[in-house]
């Protein structure tokens, strides 16, 4: 777990606190699991947010 993270869902925070539970009692399968869902719901969270655009300058 590195550092803080932004919680995107209650999904999210389950694998959040999943992980931080397999750090605490040394169980690296845990951990590696809770990893690969919080990756695996960090990039549906950012495919389906895309950032908008930022516009052109018009000329005046």
């Amino acid at each position: 777990m590195a550092g803080r993270r932004k919680v995107l869902s209650p999904d999210h925070a389950r694998a959040l606190i999943k992980e931080a539970i397999g750090i605490i009692e040394g169980d690296r399968a845990i951990q590696a699991e809770a990893a690969a869902e919080i990756a695996a719901i960090e990039a549906a969270h950012t495919s389906s947010n895309p950032k908008p655009r930022p516009r052109r300058p018009t000329l005046t």
